[in-house]
């Protein structure tokens, strides 16, 4: 259980840190091997007379080469650097400010500063350690820094054509819309395992308890095999308030606990169910597929504002947001109820409420796109894809959303034209038959 634990919290160090941790990845690479050539060029390790002549120069050639080196590389690192504030600036304000770590955390992105970088301390520290070595001997110390920085131009071809597409809207969109599925896909693989209710009852538990949180930050990370193996020998029901991704502030409600015995209770049982939740400074996308649903809004609503004016882009993630939408209305249900076999304590956790997610995806876009009557008709496409996809259960639920969307913006359409449009989809959707699949 601490093992877990422990491993939860490095992988959200990992995930804060990993752009510093690939910088000093490569920049230790560059010092061990540079720590090889010198050792080679000084002849402490004897392998430079088996090498063939091509590769080999003398010492004055060489301190011009990687002279030269050095300084191109130091170049096209501030250069990189550069680029890079440029697309985060271009991020931030066509896009989301949410959507910034996404190239920074590209993995091009991450390692081409550290490949730069690291080219550049190889040159300056096999050029140091060139005045060790005879005037007339042979190194192989400028080959090696001519064939890294040809290396480096091929991975700076590939950052510049990953900072042309990164850029582009659709596939921004289309990167989100892959790391959101993905991460339902997972989480819903998961869920199959245990049973999908719309209710609980807790009458057969005649003790109860609260758990608060001891500080604050976002809910990024619950440990449910953790908590099943805490209560496995205690019948039980414990109630997870928040979700995943929800901000969790000091002394807030957490986890409601209702069992039978007192005795059943293993010691400091609140401080052990608290260990299992980890809370993070700032929202990730580790597990938290309502985040990267959020990202995909924010370009919407920033492509519908008018400053930018862009419907198009607007429209397209609309669609998108069908598409995942209709994948989480596939389940039934508002609660997992989870447990384990031959445990005796039950987990109960709202996830993937078809409902609740479908208005905090769209009402913001409702809000402000609701007098544009593109995006009003785009609202409606995105319900049709959802109610091709979705279960029995969340067809009902999405009817009734596409009657909230009509009456919230029928009105800003006085059009006879415009009115008909709207009400034939309304109609399209709510006269929608469910197919068995």
């Amino acid at each position: 259980m601490e093992v877990y634990s422990m491993l939860q919290r490095i992988k959200i160090i990992y995930e804060n840190n990993k752009i510093w941790i690939y910088l000093i990845n490569h920049l230790i690479f560059s010092m061990l091997f540079a720590i090889l050539v010198i050792l080679v060029d000084t002849g402490i390790i004897p392998i430079i007379d088996f090498i063939p002549d091509v590769f080999k120069t003398d010492t004055n050639l060489s301190r011009n080469i990687l002279a030269t080196l050095a300084g191109a590389l130091l170049t096209i690192t501030t250069f990189t650097f550069s680029t890079i504030m440029v697309v985060l600036t271009t991020y931030s304000s066509n896009f989301s400010p949410r959507v910034v770590e996404n190239f920074l955390t590209d993995k091009v992105s991450m390692k081409v500063l550290g490949i730069f970088v690291g080219g550049f301390f190889y040159c300056i520290t096999t050029l140091l350690f060139m005045r060790s070595i005879l005037p007339d001997s042979l190194v192989i110390s400028a080959t090696i820094g001519v064939v890294y920085s040809i290396l480096c131009i091929i991975y700076f071809i590939k950052f510049v054509y990953t900072v042309s597409a990164s850029i582009q809207a659709s596939k921004l969109i289309n990167k989100l819309y892959r790391q959101s599925y993905d991460m339902i896909d997972k989480a819903m693989d998961y869920r199959k395992k245990f049973s999908r209710i719309d209710s609980f009852d807790v009458d057969q538990y005649p003790l109860y308890f609260d758990v608060h949180a001891a500080s604050s930050g976002y809910l990024e990370l619950i440990n449910f095999d953790g908590i099943m193996e805490l209560i496995r020998d205690v019948e039980c029901k414990i109630i997870v308030k928040p979700y995943i991704g929800d901000f969790v502030s000091k002394n807030m409600h957490l986890f409601s606990v209702y069992y039978k015995e007192q005795s059943q209770l293993p010691e400091n049982f609140d401080k052990k169910l608290y260990n299992h939740l980890s809370l993070t400074g700032q929202r990730m996308t580790l597990s938290d597929y309502k985040f990267t649903i959020q990202k995909i809004v924010e370009i919407a609503l920033r492509a519908i504002s008018p400053g930018i004016n862009d419907p198009n882009t607007a429209i397209h993630c609309i669609r998108i947001l069908g598409v995942i939408l209709g994948r989480i209305g596939e389940s039934e249900g508002k609660y997992s109820s989870i447990q384990f076999e031959d445990c005796k304590g039950r987990l109960i956790y709202e996830d993937f409420n078809f409902e609740k997610d479908l208005y905090d995806t769209f009402y913001q876009i409702i809000h402000y796109g609701k007098s544009d009557l593109s995006i009003v008709l785009a609202l409606f496409e995105g319900l049709k894809i959802i109610m091709h996809n979705c279960s029995e259960q969340s067809l009902r639920g999405t009817k009734k959303f596409a009657e909230y969307i009509f009456d919230r913006c029928h009105g800003f359409h006085p059009s006879d034209h415009d009115i008909l449009r709207l009400q034939d989809n309304l109609k399209e959707i709510t006269t929608y038959e469910y197919q068995f699949k």
